[in-house]
């Protein structure tokens, strides 16, 4: 079974993305509340894709990337987040993330851009085959 690890301490929209990612994509899903959790489960749980919000308290999500290092690891990170300042959108689009989607167009964007992203996924690796 396909694995995807949510990163967000937005307990409400830690579990919508959860049920989307269950119910659409076959997905067990585990969940993490900051970046020191998800690196816990990262390592453990070896998950196909990453959903990673930045602005959380403890361990944020620039530290996950920081400690996971997107170029060396072959799991897609899909950035979450309501942050939009231009030279925090570039740091994070630095670390060479597969996808980057603002929460506040969460609603109208986010299953486009979950298909989008799990196609892309799908023709890179069997795993989604």
């Amino acid at each position: 079974m396909k694995r995807a690890l949510v990163i967000d301490d937005d307990n409400q929209f830690r579990l919508l993305l959860k049920r989307m990612l269950e119910r659409y994509y076959d997905f067990k899903v585990f969940e993490a509340t900051n970046g020191e959790k998800g690196i816990e489960l990262f390592e453990k749980e070896n998950p196909h894709i990453v959903f990673l919000d930045i602005n959380m308290p403890q361990f944020n999500g620039i530290q996950f990337l920081e400690k996971v290092n997107p170029f060396n690891s072959s799991t897609p990170i899909v950035v979450l987040t309501s942050t939009d300042d231009k030279e925090c959108v570039q740091k994070i689009l630095n670390f060479g993330i597969e996808d980057y989607i603002l929460k506040t167009k969460f609603i109208t964007m986010l299953r486009e851009r979950l298909e989008y992203t799990i196609n892309k996924i799908r023709r890179t690796t069997r795993i989604f085959a």
